[in-house]
């Protein structure tokens, strides 16, 4: 590998200094809130408050690089950062990785704020502070951000770094994860049933509407904050049923972590006044729901997760939980639809554009300076070193005694 050191002239103006206590983030809300009003690529999965919910409780776990100009001044960008301990059985040692932030809420979308008049400099100033942090991976997934990966990408690569940006698609290879598909939604819900969807899918809308909802037999409510635990088990009930019926372990695992992927971010937008999640009812009994992020300061609404009741029928759950879902974001006054991460083909009948995005993986030679492992995730490793003694794994366990020894002696 060649030399991984950033050029002394890149991003030479600003200097970044690393913010990984609660306090010191909190003290940051005025001016971090003043970068997102400016950044035209903001999301609210980068904003302050969503960021607050990710690491409030979790010491340890995450860390912000805050560039700004030398000598002082206001926040040129923040690059929020998740850290995790991972056990390398080839090198015998732990090694730490960094995902964007918001993956301690298993936020969709990934990136950074910037000043766009400071872009270039800040994301070289960026690169450059990483480079000399240790990790041995370094992940942003799902970035809507197309510029500013590249530049992210074409920084790492110029020091000798392995950076690409795979492709992501699902087992099946028919789904492209990269693309996020997103409706632009006008002023009036019949505007849009009359412009973006097929005029024979409109008309049987509207007559399905008058037919199950204006006589009672169905109906919709949206969760709040004195219902939402029991909203949150009910979803939690529907995926579960749906589990039983699932006898593969592994597709069980992933079924498991992916309702509690769910319930983290529709907790985080409940916490911050961004849960929308209607739920669909056939008299009293609920038989599907679609949850939702709001980000009100882009008018964007983001579609997150669905449950379904198995044992519900009816074919027209989920296309009348979209279509009630995107007539609430029109009265909401958003101007976005955004069905999130897959080119699955039913979306598309809503009108949706494809939109793409991009991950980055960048990765770092063992044995390369500064390291591989980051001592703020000294505690991730001894609860792992702990779990390798319980499982009888002791020559692993005195292996990593002995990297964390050398890390303080």
């Amino acid at each position: 590998m060649t030399a991984q050191t950033a050029s002394a002239q890149d991003g030479a103006d600003l200097s970044v200094e690393i913010v990984d206590d609660i306090a010191r983030f909190r003290a940051l809300e005025r001016e971090w809130k003043a970068l997102e009003a400016s950044d035209p690529e903001a999301t609210v999965f980068l904003s302050w408050d969503w960021m607050e919910q990710a690491f409030a409780g979790r010491p340890y776990r995450w860390s912000v690089l805050v560039a700004r100009p030398r000598g002082g001044g206001a926040m040129a960008a923040v690059l929020p950062l998740k850290y995790s301990t991972r056990w390398s059985g080839s090198n015998g040692a732990f090694q730490t990785y960094l995902e964007g932030g918001g993956r301690l809420l298993h936020s969709d979308l990934a990136g950074l704020l910037c000043d766009p008049a400071q872009e270039e400099a800040a994301i070289a100033a960026l690169a450059a502070r990483l480079m000399r942090l240790p990790w041995a991976r370094l992940s942003l997934r799902h970035m809507a951000q197309l510029g500013r990966a590249a530049r992210l990408l074409a920084a790492f690569r110029r020091n000798g770094y392995r950076a690409e940006a795979p492709p992501e698609r699902s087992a099946d290879g028919k789904i492209d994860r990269l693309v996020a598909p997103r409706v632009a939604l006008p002023d009036s819900f019949d505007d849009w049933l009359d412009s973006s969807v097929a005029s024979e899918v409109a008309s049987r809308y509207r007559s399905f509407k008058t037919r199950h909802f204006t006589s009672g037999a169905y109906r919709f409510t949206h969760s709040d904050t004195p219902g939402f635990q029991a909203d949150l088990a009910m979803l939690r009930a529907m995926r579960a049923a749906k589990g039983a019926q699932v006898r593969d372990a592994a597709a069980q695992k992933a079924a498991d972590l992916a309702q509690t992927a769910f319930d983290r971010i529709l907790t985080a937008a409940l916490e911050i006044d961004a849960l929308f999640l209607p739920i669909l009812w056939r008299g009293d009994v609920p038989i599907g729901a679609l949850g939702h992020v709001l980000d009100p300061r882009l008018g964007m609404m983001h579609f997150v997760t669905a449950a379904q009741d198995p044992a519900a029928s009816e074919p027209f759950i989920a296309a009348a939980l979209h279509f009630h879902s995107i007539e609430c974001a029109i009265f909401l006054g958003c101007d976005t639809y955004d069905f999130g991460r897959g080119d699955e083909p039913y979306k598309f009948s809503y009108g949706a554009k494809s939109r793409r995005l991009t991950s980055l993986l960048i990765t770092r030679e063992a044995g390369v300076s500064p390291g591989d492992f980051d001592s703020i995730c000294t505690g991730g490793a001894l609860e792992q070193i702990d779990g390798f003694f319980e499982a009888g794994k002791t020559d692993r366990a005195r292996r990593a005694c002995r990297q964390l020894a050398r890390l303080f002696s």
